[in-house]
């Protein structure tokens, strides 16, 4: 009679394929410096001097530090050389780094003596950080999410290679970019939603919800900065912009609320059907009055995770306006400004998806058109 195995042993080699591969994976970068171009070396020994004290017109208190680095080349032709190198960091590191013995740095080998004079310093190796925490962020979502998991992780490498794709098309062609990321947006969604929801009338109504929601708020946006003329929008803030500045804008704001008003519309979908199947009986109003509740309990979070993610991109960018005698006011409209519009338009985008999808919802659920 054959051995039934327990369940367990095929968990405890799951769990230890998944630590091979990130442990392969980690080492594999740590020691990936032959397959670089660019030259690779290794601190083997750091000698800190001269900290001198600074202080700026605005009494921003600082201080400014040199290092002489003793480094291993770790590739090309004058690999396991010794070189020395000079660098100069700042305690804000604002424009600059300081490094530690063990790390792995890129450098720029001027001369053939290796003098310290010709050794450029010109970044951090990171790919190993890079890699752990893509490895850690993949095993969260196949161990906890499984089969959802696979798909959600799935649908990012499609819509990441879409939006390669997209760019590229931008750059290298005339076409309109906002027609393009609308497009773009599109795609997203239907294949977000039949990825992570599968083929079913639940995926009909957040595809649909979705699309109403996005596109209806940058409608209302349009409308409103057309009949304002963008007065207060300072669109020269969008960094190194070569194309006309108010369609990308609004094409960022596009791709930036799809993803919160895609997860409300889903919500409110599966709860809404879920409702439907466990009391048939509700009417098409007394569905649409459950979404309204629903969304309500749902949107203020969603709202406020969008803002609080746009708060965290400018905050460094707006403290060193105000440490450098900026005004508040002056530092809003010079970073914050464009952002807020945006975290707005999604904010009307949420606020308008939950009867838009208690409409399509409550309707699909009291018809037999979609089985």
């Amino acid at each position: 009679m054959a051995r039934i195995k327990p369940k367990v042993q095929f968990k405890w080699l799951t769990i230890f394929i998944i630590l091979a591969v990130g442990l392969v994976a980690v080492l594999f970068t740590h020691y990936d410096a032959p397959f670089y171009q660019q030259t690779v070396a290794k601190v083997e020994q750091v000698h800190n001097y001269g900290r001198t004290k600074t202080t700026d017109e605005f009494q921003n208190h600082d201080y400014q530090e040199n290092q002489t680095l003793t480094l291993k080349v770790l590739n090309g032709k004058d690999a396991g050389k010794t070189v020395k190198a000079q660098n100069q960091f700042t305690g804000s590191a604002a424009s600059d780094q300081e490094y530690h013995q063990g790390q792995q740095i890129f450098v720029h080998l001027g001369s053939k003596k290796l003098k310290a004079s010709s050794v450029m310093i010109t970044g951090f190796k990171r790919d190993t950080t890079v890699v752990f925490l893509v490895w850690l962020t993949i095993t969260f979502l196949l161990v906890i999410l499984k089969f959802r998991g696979s798909m959600a992780l799935l649908s990012l490498v499609v819509n990441a290679m879409l939006f390669f794709v997209a760019i590229e098309l931008d750059v290298n062609t005339s076409f309109n970019p906002f027609i393009l990321f609308a497009i773009l947006s599109i795609i997203f969604t239907i294949v977000t939603a039949l990825l992570i929801f599968g083929k079913s009338k639940e995926t009909v109504v957040a595809i649909a919800s979705t699309i109403a929601g996005t596109f209806a708020a940058i409608l209302i946006a349009y409308i409103v900065l057309t009949t304002t003329h963008q007065k207060g929008m300072n669109f020269e803030m969008m960094d190194y912009v070569t194309q006309q500045r108010l369609p990308l804008f609004f094409a960022a704001s596009m791709i930036g609320s799809l993803g919160a008003i895609m997860d409300l519309s889903a919500d409110i979908t599966s709860s809404l059907f879920a409702v439907n199947r466990e009391e048939p009986t509700l009417t098409f109003w007394q569905l649409f009055e459950d979404a309204r509740k629903i969304g309500r309990s749902i949107m203020g979070p969603l709202i406020n995770v969008l803002f609080l993610i746009f708060v965290a991109g400018t905050f460094p960018m707006m403290m060193l306006f105000l440490k450098n005698g900026n005004s508040w006011g002056y530092s809003y409209s010079m970073i914050m400004s464009l952002g807020i519009v945006q975290s707005l338009i999604s904010g009307i985008g949420i606020a308008l998806t939950v009867p838009i999808t208690g409409l399509i919802a409550g309707a699909i659920c009291k018809t037999k058109v979609i089985k």
